[in-house]
């Protein structure tokens, strides 16, 4: 058990703080010794992982020693060797922070346990700190790339935010990375250590949002056979991120507006209100002021989750922006992947800094990793384009041309089936172009068809 742990044994009775060393040291510990908390002090910068202490010494005790060794060192573990008729205060010991204590005479084999379980609740912590870090790198401001203008002021913005408990509205196409920006505020705010729980509004059925979001009781409607928490719940002492919130069903806009303003949720079918502490961030491709002005959402949800609002660029409108976007993408493709890095070649990056990218910073990175999938070569050209990026210079109309004399219908009609043309009926590239959702455009499409204006196999 070499390297095992460092200890320091701290014993005003010179024979058994010997014999407990000794012991100690047999097994492959590196042991300190000293007869006093004085002198246990001086040992404070020698990287101590355990110490064991005698709760009672001379004028300063072992309970003294603990607190002022944790002043410094918080993570160092405490085990208090007691007698029997001091167990009160070596449980008092453990509420200040001790890890344990053994009594006296001092069992070798339980000694032994409860340090290897202390020096085992070390590793623990350190690893969980570890995966902090992690976490904080690979959520933090750093992940979020871009030196523009526009991204300078969104990082100032996340940066003014995330210390401040409130909700945040977060605007932008599909794609523009949205969602990172909500796990950036939550991993630099004060509920960087609690749950941070995502919800896509688009991507949940309709009839099951209000489950999904505040829960329900077993037998609430049919298939309910347990009791379900919902992500509310879920993201308890944490952060609650709703994605898509502009396709919030009106009919439960004023549920949820309750439910952000007393923080209490009640599980459908259920009756017994239950108290959350959470911080609630949303965001949305959709244009919500205009949805407001519809009377599509509701004005006083609006106001209630727009305190503070981040407004994310397209990527079409920050060109420059790009040859680091590449740079990041492809060091993080070749890592993730376990593939050589590439580079780009200059007309390439050119092609991209005037293609329009409707699917945004998502849709570059795609493109690259299908470029150095297929690629050979140790640099991507202009050859390696996919066709939509290659002709994307050719034959795209400088202007769009619409027809006079049209109602605002005629026009989203319009607008939504060259849309689909220009896409080949593939309704997300459509929906994204449009700056909607697939869900509203599939309804869009449901409409049309019902009405006999159009088919939806377009």
């Amino acid at each position: 058990m070499s390297n095992a742990g460092r200890l320091l044994v701290v014993e005003d009775q010179d024979s058994e703080r010997k014999a407990i060393a000794q012991l100690l040291r047999i097994d492959g510990y590196t042991v300190f010794a000293a007869e006093s908390a004085d002198k246990a002090l001086s040992y404070i910068e020698e990287g101590i992982d355990v110490v064991l202490s005698d709760l009672h010494m001379g004028d300063v005790s072992g309970l003294d020693l603990l607190q002022l060794w944790r002043k410094k060192r918080p993570n160092t573990q405490f085990i208090l060797l007691t007698g029997h008729s001091s167990i009160g205060s070596a449980v008092d010991a453990i509420k200040l922070g001790a890890y344990d204590y053994i009594t006296k005479p001092v069992n070798p084999d339980e000694l032994r346990l409860l340090i290897r379980r202390a020096i085992d609740a070390i590793q623990k912590e350190q690893e969980i700190e570890s995966l902090r870090r992690r976490l904080d790198h690979k959520f933090g401001l750093d992940q979020i790339v871009g030196q523009s203008r526009q991204m300078k002021e969104v990082f100032d913005r996340i940066q003014r935010t995330a210390p401040v408990d409130s909700t945040v509205l977060i605007l932008g196409e599909s794609g523009t990375g949205k969602e990172l920006v909500a796990q950036a505020l939550h991993h630099n705010s004060p509920r960087k250590k609690g749950p941070f729980v995502a919800v896509n509004c688009a991507a949940v059925p309709a009839t099951l949002v209000e489950s999904e979001l505040f829960g329900h009781v077993r037998g609430a409607f049919t298939g309910a056979t347990d009791r379900r928490m919902g992500r509310f719940e879920q993201a308890d002492g944490g952060t609650l991120f709703i994605d898509e919130i502009g396709d919030f069903e009106l009919g439960l806009q004023a549920k949820l507006l309750r439910v952000l303003e007393s923080l209490t949720v009640t599980p459908v079918g259920g009756h017994e209100d239950r108290k959350v502490d959470v911080r609630v961030l949303t965001a949305t491709s959709r244009d919500i002021r205009k949805m407001v002005d519809a009377g599509t959402f509701r004005e006083d949800l609006y106001y209630r989750l727009n305190v503070v609002s981040i407004t994310l660029p397209p990527l079409r409108d920050r060109p420059d922006d790009v040859p680091i976007l590449i740079e990041h993408f492809l060091n993080e493709i070749s890592t993730q992947k376990h593939t050589a890095a590439k580079k780009v070649s200059p007309d390439v990056i050119r092609r991209f800094q005037s293609y329009r990218w409707p699917g945004n910073v998502r849709e570059l990175r795609n493109t690259l990793e299908s470029m150095m999938v297929l690629t050979e070569g140790d640099i991507l050209t202009e050859v390696d384009l996919p066709e939509r990026i290659a002709q994307s210079g050719h034959n795209s109309p400088s202007k769009i041309d619409l027809p006079t004399g049209l109602t605002m219908d005629e026009l989203e009609r319009l607008a939504i089936t060259k849309a689909l043309d220009s896409c080949q009926g593939n309704r997300t590239h459509a929906a994204d172009r449009l700056g909607i959702s697939v869900r509203t455009l599939q309804r869009k499409l449901r409409q049309y068809e019902r009405s006999g204006i159009i088919s939806t196999n377009t």
